[in-house]
């Protein structure tokens, strides 16, 4: 059975074309998101894949915020479309433009048709470990998730006064002294926000009253993205059915920001890994590891 891809991208429209040709399968199904303010020449290609390709969807641009639901909204949303179409898939991947296949079409189809109910994502329990400092703040706070504070705050000189002032500094705006109250029994998981999901998982996510609910919750919390995924299926029927590994290769390290990009220093790295996928990857810093990567997916196929 074919895979569902989701794609969120925001830049480097030559990156993000490679990406899709090495997974385009004329029997998986994509939805693409790129957002409102990306260049226009990743809206083009979306727009001309979807004109040539009848398993290519793209959804409607919006402005997505660091730390904020619309990136799983969208992504939810996407398993709501990819739910829609004929294709068959059995398990639903999402992506960004700064990800790459490890292993062949053929290989991933293997690996997650041998256990098709399988769900893959990695989960702790925030109250419990060290993962997260800020575990209670990111749902206790009333966070401000808004393009046009984003806007604001990142006025040189004034952007950095307004955020000291109002004690935002390296923080997401929160209304100050406001602290929400728990929905009762929610079971708080916390994780990476790369997934591979079942249908049934996706249907559970994207359908249930339940998980209607907790989404709503999780609209004022911080990064719910990193909290959705898990909270919900860890506390439904599948619960049995998760598996603790996003199959991703990252390289996150301690208290940094964001991952670091792999270069071909990493080969032997990569070339090891038993995952499917790796992030991130950078062609303006090092290319040479993607021609690399393409290569051997493409031969495997």
């Amino acid at each position: 059975m074919p895979l569902a891809y989701h794609l969120l991208a925001h830049k480097d429209p030559d990156q993000v074309a490679r990406l899709i040709r090495v997974l385009q399968h004329p029997e998986d199904t994509f939805v693409l998101h790129f957002d409102r303010r990306a260049p226009r020449a990743l809206h083009e290609l979306g727009h001309r894949l979807a004109a040539e390709s009848s398993n290519v969807l793209v959804q409607r641009p919006r402005a997505v915020i660091w730390g904020g639901p619309a990136i799983s909204e969208l992504q939810i949303e996407a398993m709501d479309l990819a739910l829609r179409q004929p294709r068959p898939w059995h398990h639903f991947v999402n992506l960004t433009g700064q990800d790459f296949p490890l292993v062949s079409r053929e290989e991933r189809l293997a690996r997650l048709g041998a256990r098709p109910g399988a769900n893959y994502l990695s989960w702790f329990k925030p109250l419990e470990t060290s993962h997260w400092a800020n575990a209670r703040e990111r749902l206790d706070r009333w966070h401000l998730h808004s393009a046009g504070l984003a806007w604001l705050l990142a006025v040189p000189g004034a952007g950095r006064r307004l955020r000291a002032l109002l004690g935002w500094t390296n923080r997401i705006p929160t209304v100050p002294g406001w602290r929400r109250p728990w929905p009762a029994g929610f079971p708080y998981r916390g994780g990476s926000n790369y997934v591979v999901l079942s249908r049934d998982a996706c249907a559970e996510v994207a359908r249930s009253a339940g998980a209607r609910a907790l989404r709503h919750w999780l609209r004022r919390a911080a990064h719910p993205d990193e909290i959705v995924f898990q909270s919900i299926l860890l506390n439904s029927p599948l619960a049995a059915t998760v598996i603790n590994d996003d199959l991703r290769e990252i390289d996150f390290p301690p208290h940094a920001p964001h991952p670091r990009v792999f270069t071909m220093a990493d080969w032997p790295r990569l070339n090891a890994s038993t995952r499917l996928f790796a992030r991130k990857f950078d062609a303006s810093v090092d290319s040479e590891i993607l021609d690399r990567l393409e290569a051997r997916v493409l031969n495997h196929r």
